[in-house]
């Protein structure tokens, strides 16, 4: 699982691991503010070292996706959205001794409502800009039951029209755990 020096994963690994986020406040300026309780995954692959520091990993996530059944919206759904924009995500070790890491995950989503207020199709939106969730103290990697957070709340826009914001994802404490 990891490279000779023993704290890293080699280059080309895929690193596949479920995810959970319980609670969840999602505002949508309709209705206010819901909560959701979010399941799925993420993909990553190794895709590059990084010199700097006590050295790291860069890495792509290929794939990442989240729903969450609600009573009034219906189904919710977090998928990613276009992975040619997406920056790298980071892998970094703070410490050698014992091993600590800093995981830094930058997403683009695509966010689906089933039932949204007021409408009578699924509502699509995309974030306005990059998300970032970030773990600065993982004793393991692969993580098993680490939690991530989002460094700030994420506006979402319908698709094409990035300047109206109707939602906004306030937190997302995401519960990562490998799963080979």
């Amino acid at each position: 699982m990891t490279s000779p020096d023993g704290l890293l994963p080699p280059i080309g690994m895929e690193i596949p691991c479920s995810s959970h986020a319980a609670a969840v406040p999602l505002k949508i300026d309709a209705i206010g503010m819901v909560q959701l309780d979010l399941k799925g995954g993420i993909r990553l692959r190794v895709e590059a070292p990084i010199g700097a520091g006590l050295g790291g990993v860069k890495m792509k996530i290929i794939g990442e996706e989240y729903t969450a059944d609600h009573p009034m919206l219906g189904r919710v759904t977090l998928s990613q959205a276009d992975t040619d924009v997406t920056p790298l995500s980071l892998l970094e070790i703070i410490s050698d001794n014992p091993a600590v890491y800093r995981n830094t995950l930058y997403h683009d989503f695509t966010l689906t409502i089933e039932k949204p207020p007021g409408s009578n199709g699924p509502m699509v939106l995309s974030n306005t800009k990059t998300m970032t969730t970030r773990n600065d103290s993982l004793t393991a990697f692969p993580p098993q039951g680490h939690v991530y957070q989002t460094q700030e709340p994420v506006d979402f826009a319908p698709v094409g029209d990035p300047g109206r914001v109707v939602a906004q994802l306030m937190a997302l404490p995401m519960t990562r755990s490998h799963n080979p």
